[in-house]
Parts: structure tokens; sequence; C-alpha cells
């Protein structure tokens, strides 16, 4: 476990044992599954890290560029998704 997991692992603790509420209960858990996450990116991360290191390439390289499509392509079969919403 790596010292920022535990430290608020830590706080989540004691905020927990000051005022055991649902809505702290709540919170406690959802620190619980921040963390996993944060550990589960630091691991992926590590990985591609060590992926680009053997390859002699830098990790960046580890994910080719998306093929842009063409005029027809995009006419043809347009975007499954909502456009994006002016800021």
């Amino acid at each position: 476990m790596h010292w920022w997991s535990q430290q608020a692992c830590d706080a989540a603790a004691e905020a927990q044992a000051a005022d055991p509420s649902p809505g702290n209960l709540m919170a406690a858990a959802q620190v619980q599954a921040m963390v996993s996450m944060a550990e589960a990116l630091h691991r992926i991360a590590a990985a591609l890290e060590g992926q680009g290191d053997s390859e002699g390439g830098t990790p960046a390289g580890a994910f080719p560029a998306r093929p842009s499509r063409t005029a027809r392509q995009r006419a043809e079969s347009p975007e499954r998704h909502a456009p994006a919403r002016p800021r």
C-alpha cells in the first residue's frame, strides 16, 4: 500500500470513528473505492512504463495514433454519440 492510500484510509477511519453516521459510512466507502481505483491506475502506469522501457520506446508510443477517416467514410457512417455541447 502506498503512503497516500494509507493516509486516505486512516483519515476515513478517523472520520468514521468520530461520527459513525450513514453519511460518514458512505464517505468512507467512497474513499476506499477511490483508493482502489488510484492503485489500479498506478499499476497500469507502471506496467506501461515498463513496456516502453523494454521496447526502447516511450510509453506514449504504446498507443498508436487513431487513423483519421475520410469525408466519405464520415458521411456514410456518422458518429453515434451526441455532438459536444457549447461551453
